[in-house]
C-alpha cells in the first residue's frame, strides 16, 4: 500500500540513520584532516588546537568504521538488499551507464531500461563508496596503530593512500549530493522520509516497481493513479 496514496516505501529508519551516520562522521573526518593538507585551513588550529583535532578525527573514525558494522545488524534489510543489488549489476545496468548523461542537465533520456532498486549508477557509487571506506579503514588503522609493529615502508605507503581515498570519496561524495540534491531531488525523500513518489519510483526503478506489485505489497492501479494525480 502507498503511503499517502502517493509514496512508496522505500528505506527503513535505521538504515536511513546508519546513512547519515556515514555521510557526517566522512565530512567531519575530512575536515579535521583538512589543516594537514591546505594552510587555508590552518586557521581551524588556532580555533580548536591541533590536539584537539587530532581527538575528533579519531573520535569519528571510530563512528566511521562502527557505523555500517552495527547496521548490518540493526538495518539488516537495507543492508541485504543493498549487497544483493550490488552483485546484480547486468546488461541493463550497462545499458543505463551509457544512457545516464542527460540525466546530469535534468533530461530524462528515452530507450532507458527499467532499473532495480538501485539504478547502475547508484550501484557503481555504493561499489566505490564500499572499497573507499575499506581503504580507508585499513589504512586509517595502519596509521593510528601501526607504528612499531608493521614496517616503515608499508606505514610510509599508507599515509598517502589515505589520503588519495579520502579525496575520491571526497569527489564522489560531492557527485553524489549533486544528483540527489539538484538531478533527481524526489531520491532525496527516501533518505529523509523512507518513502519516495510513486511517479519517480516508476520512472526511476520500474524493475523494482514491478517486484512489489507482484508480490502484493502495492499495485499497479495505485502507482498509476499516483502517477496521474502528479502530472495533474
Amino acid at each position: 500500500m502507498l503511503v499517502d496514496k502517493k509514496y512508496v516505501p522505500r528505506h527503513e529508519k535505521s538504515f536511513i540513520i546508519c546513512h547519515w551516520l556515514n555521510a557526517f562522521s566522512f565530512l567531519m573526518l575530512f575536515l579535521t584532516a583538512l589543516p594537514l593538507y591546505a594552510d587555508t585551513f590552518r586557521f581551524l588550529y588556532d580555533i580548536f588546537g591541533a590536539h584537539t583535532l587530532q581527538i575528533l578525527h579519531r573520535v569519528f573514525a571510530v563512528v566511521f568504521i562502527a557505523t555500517p558494522i552495527i547496521g548490518l545488524l540493526v538495518a539488516r534489510k537495507g543492508f541485504g538488499t543493498l549487497a544483493k543489488e550490488v552483485l546484480s549489476f547486468d546488461k541493463d545496468d550497462m545499458v543505463f551507464m551509457q544512457k545516464f548523461p542527460p540525466e546530469l542537465i535534468g533530461v530524462h533520456p528515452t530507450g532507458m531500461p527499467k532499473q532495480t532498486f538501485y539504478n547502475g549508477g547508484e550501484k557503481m557509487n555504493i561499489s566505490l563508496q564500499a572499497v573507499i571506506w575499506l581503504i580507508l579503514v585499513v589504512s586509517g588503522l595502519a596509521i593510528w596503530f601501526g607504528n612499531g609493529t608493521i614496517g616503515k615502508e608499508t606505514l610510509a605507503w599508507m599515509i598517502p593512500l589515505h589520503s588519495i581515498a579520502a579525496g575520491i570519496g571526497f569527489a564522489a561524495a560531492i557527485g553524489h549530493i549533486y544528483l540527489a540534491a539538484s538531478v533527481n531531488p524526489d531520491s532525496m525523500r527516501g533518505m529523509q522520509k523512507g518513502n519516495i513518489d510513486a511517479r519517480y519510483a516508476n520512472a526511476h526503478h520500474g524493475k523494482w516497481i514491478d517486484e512489489l506489485i507482484a508480490k502484493g505489497e502495492i499495485t499497479r492501479e495505485e502507482v498509476d493513479k499516483a502517477s496521474k494525480e502528479y502530472r495533474a
